[in-house]
């Protein structure tokens, strides 16, 4: 199995609960329209220390492959184009076998 964890940080804005919330809800809209996609779940952070991120996605995959079907899948790339990419100013990753 393949854990995939992605950590945001938004840009600062007065929307920026909604722009997560987006995130959100978008991400997790995901299930069910890309078949290798075990399990997601994303949660938006209420520590407000410097050092934590606004979001965080953590999914499931059977395989490599699957994780790299899913990261090429037109649906979870207009989710990145749409939601993600435009909003966030820094982005880390960690994937994992388990």
């Amino acid at each position: 199995m393949i854990r995939h964890i992605v950590a945001w940080r938004i840009a600062d804005g007065e929307d920026k609960q909604e722009r997560a919330s987006a995130m959100k809800e978008n991400l997790e809209a995901l299930k069910g329209k890309i078949d290798e996609l075990v399990d997601i779940e994303v949660g938006i952070n209420f520590n407000k220390t410097e050092s934590a991120s606004d979001v965080v996605l953590v999914s499931t995959f059977n395989s490599r492959a699957d994780l790299e079907t899913y990261q090429a899948h037109p649906a979870h790339k207009a989710v990145g184009t749409n939601y993600v990419r435009p909003y966030v100013k820094e982005r880390r990753v960690v994937d994992y076998e388990f």
